[in-house]
């Protein structure tokens, strides 16, 4: 009867130091832990409201509308060019004015496609450093408020068509928006696009590049 005690004493230790053993496993409390809450975050929602987009398109405007101002004045330029090249009769001087007056023209497409390349390249850039932005932005909200997950939910849940004959085929048009879904149902409690924004527009400072 001793014997048998100090059998189930040392199977008893044994089970406790494997339980032991298992709880210090790397990624054991990990496995224990109980995952946090999850967020949602309107990316579109979000460049809407962010002062910093709103003083990047205002300068983009800006610029839109000084090379259109320029383009109007080189055309204006090119028109009497041109106007002055048909009221020629030397055939000498004509054939000059004609070769410059094609120079003119070659260098005003080249500037305007120039032009057209430079404002898509800030729009691209403007995009993608709000994009930048926003993500730091949601990864420090989460940190401070322990947030496991967020994801980008543009909470639009009917399908859109457009029955204009350019555009694709309505089947392709419906298929591909169903493809694009990937949230089926985010409760509005866990929608932290105002939050993203607040935090964003507090830290945001207009004099910054």
């Amino acid at each position: 009867m001793h014997r048998c005690s100090r059998l189930s004493f040392s199977s008893l230790v044994l089970v406790i130091i494997g339980l032991l053993t298992v709880g210090m496993l790397p990624g054991a409390a990990a496995q224990r832990s109980s995952s946090g809450p999850v967020a949602v975050v309107n990316l579109n929602g979000v460049m809407v409201g962010l002062n910093e987009r709103a003083d990047a398109e205002a300068r983009l405007r800006a610029k839109g509308e000084a090379i259109r101002a320029e383009v109007e004045i080189r055309q204006t330029s090119l028109r009497a060019m041109e106007e002055k090249f048909r009221a020629l009769t030397d055939q000498v001087a004509k054939l000059t004015a004609e070769e410059q007056l094609d120079s003119e023209l070659i260098q005003f497409m080249a500037w305007d496609e120039l032009m057209k390349q430079e404002l898509d390249g800030e729009r691209a850039w403007m995009l993608e450093k709000l994009y930048i932005d926003i993500m730091t932005a949601v990864k420090s909200m989460a940190d401070a408020e322990g947030i496991d997950l967020v994801l980008v939910h543009d909470g639009v849940r009917e399908i859109q068509t457009n029955m204009d004959p350019e555009s694709p085929p309505l089947e392709y048009q419906v298929r591909q928006q169903i493809a694009m879904r990937r949230i089926a149902f985010a409760a509005p409690r866990i929608d932290r696009t105002q939050d993203v924004i607040i935090r964003m527009n507090n830290a945001y400072s207009p004099g910054s590049p």
